[in-house]
């Protein structure tokens, strides 16, 4: 399998995830009984693979870093720039999104946030004194190992980061060049 193909198919694959997860903290009313019939079927794999722990931490990082919405937030002036009154919640977001941060709390809701995210991924493998797995890079910046694997996958189709092993043996380091 080419090396494009493996990145594309990890990309699927976690897109899947992230549907299945949203969907399933998107029905509080659905009882484990529920879920647990879910698992015979086409969705058994990728549910048999979620914690607990997976849907607790992408609740909080949704209800610590998502900023709130208010009426007429997300619309854009002309030209495209950000409107004054959007500009001005995300400024004050900043300090919440950093606390959050420091909790081990990543905002990868946002394409802002998944490129601080990426950059954060980035700066700690370039600080690693030998390949580094993703694991170890969680540790050190926190996030899901979704939200890892999702950075770690933008991170080599942009030819940044390689990797080396397969599975738990798997190690990053940065591209040479």
């Amino acid at each position: 399998m080419s090396r494009f193909e493996t990145t594309f198919r990890n990309a699927v694959a976690n897109a899947e995830r992230d549907v299945l997860v949203e969907q399933i903290r998107g029905n509080p009313q659905m009882s484990l009984s529920e879920l647990g019939k879910l698992t015979t079927g086409e969705l058994g794999p990728l549910l048999r693979n979620l914690t607990v722990g997976d849907l607790l931490r992408s609740g909080a990082a949704a209800s610590v870093a998502a900023p709130t919405r208010t009426r007429g937030a997300g619309k854009r002036s002309r030209g495209g720039a950000k409107a004054p009154k959007e500009a001005k919640e995300a400024k004050e977001s900043a300090p919440k999104a950093a606390k959050a941060a420091k909790a081990g709390v990543v905002d990868t809701r946002s394409a802002a946030g998944r490129e601080r995210f990426d950059q954060t991924v980035l700066a700690a493998i370039k600080a690693a004194a030998s390949p580094i797995s993703a694991e170890e890079l969680r540790g050190q910046i926190g996030g899901t190992p979704l939200q890892a694997r999702s950075a770690l996958a933008r991170l080599i189709n942009a030819g940044k980061v390689t990797w080396e092993g397969k599975a738990r043996g798997t190690r990053y380091s940065l591209v040479e060049g």
